[in-house]
């Protein structure tokens, strides 16, 4: 007489399994997470190494208006600030203002796509709708310089003259949008002039859990001059303290 497992038995066995597949999943994201945490940081910092080897070759930071923006090729309605995406046809993206350091010196050898945003959805979400921003398609670098007024009046690119507060009260800034994937553009003030959450926009702790809001941020250049007028970062990562 050949034997069989019972139904208890069995019933043993899946519970077991299932207990091992509750400890080892949630174990699995989260080491997913704090890699592309360090992938994001080790990005973020050989970036940072590119701008440093631009300003010292040609005594100021990249602009974050891109080299080939389409408003400068005359497309109508076009990105002001981005030229095409370096990976998506068709759109614009952030990741145009890379080729600064790209081309024709390679101060870097190319864009980096940024881990927490993935190839299917392509972009960073907005801070207040929560909905894909569709031209941050990667880490967004600032520089200050840009948003300053030119000879002509207020640069046409910077929508406001907002100087260091533009980079986390740097010269530069290059935020990731975190494991949250909401882009809160370095924990300045929006686009509207107006606050984003302030966790959004704070720098990422995993101390806070490993998928928490706040930002991935690498700032430089020192403390970058504040334009009259043109309001103060939300959090300002050179002092290292919030602003009421």
């Amino acid at each position: 007489m050949r034997k069989a497992f019972t139904l208890i038995e069995l019933l043993i066995v899946v519970a077991i399994i299932a207990i091992l597949a509750a400890i080892a999943v949630p174990n699995f994201l989260e080491a997913q997470t704090r890699a592309k945490v360090s992938r994001s940081k080790a990005d973020l910092r050989s970036w940072g190494t590119a701008i440093e080897s631009y300003q010292v070759d040609n005594n100021r930071y990249p602009p974050f208006v891109a080299r080939h923006a389409t408003s400068l090729l005359g497309a109508p309605g076009a990105d002001s600030l981005n030229g095409p995406s370096v990976w998506y046809t068709g759109t614009s993206g952030v990741s145009s203002r890379a080729e600064w350091c790209t081309t024709p010196i390679a101060y870097m050898s190319s864009a980096f796509l940024d881990p927490f945003i993935p190839g299917n959805v392509r972009y960073a979400l907005n801070p207040d709708t929560r909905t894909p921003n569709l031209t941050y398609d990667t880490y967004d670098y600032v520089d200050a310089k840009s948003t300053f007024p030119t000879p002509a009046g207020i640069s046409p690119f910077s929508g406001t003259a907002r100087g260091g507060s533009i980079c986390s009260g740097a010269m530069w800034h290059i935020a990731g949008c975190g494991p949250d994937r909401i882009n809160a553009y370095g924990g300045n003030r929006n686009n509207n002039g107006t606050f984003a959450v302030r966790s959004l926009g704070a720098d990422y702790d995993p101390t806070n859990g490993t998928i928490s809001p706040g930002d991935i941020v690498r700032v430089g250049g020192g403390a970058g001059q504040n334009f009259p007028g043109g309001g103060l970062p939300t959090y300002d990562r050179i002092r290292g303290a919030m602003n009421p």
